[in-house]
């Protein structure tokens, strides 16, 4: 089993509002063109979703490099 992160560690390694992410997830599924990595399955009653470390790694950097050419 891979390590997991949660929406809001998520939006603050990508250095967005996790409002910001959480809207861009139930919109379109992207931000600046990148797909957001999907939520793993929650256990029992979670009210927070969590991610995939080595997906979230990928999409950050994805971002990062997306920034520099703006």
């Amino acid at each position: 089993m891979s390590m997991a992160i949660r929406t809001n560690d998520l939006a603050a390694w990508a250095g967005i509002k996790e409002a910001e992410l959480v809207y861009a997830m139930k919109s379109s599924g992207e931000i600046y063109g990148i797909k957001i990595p999907s939520p793993l399955p929650g256990r029992g009653n979670t009210k927070t979703r969590s991610f995939d470390y080595a997906e979230c790694e990928a999409f950050v950097k994805q971002l990062e490099e997306v920034r520099k050419r703006l």
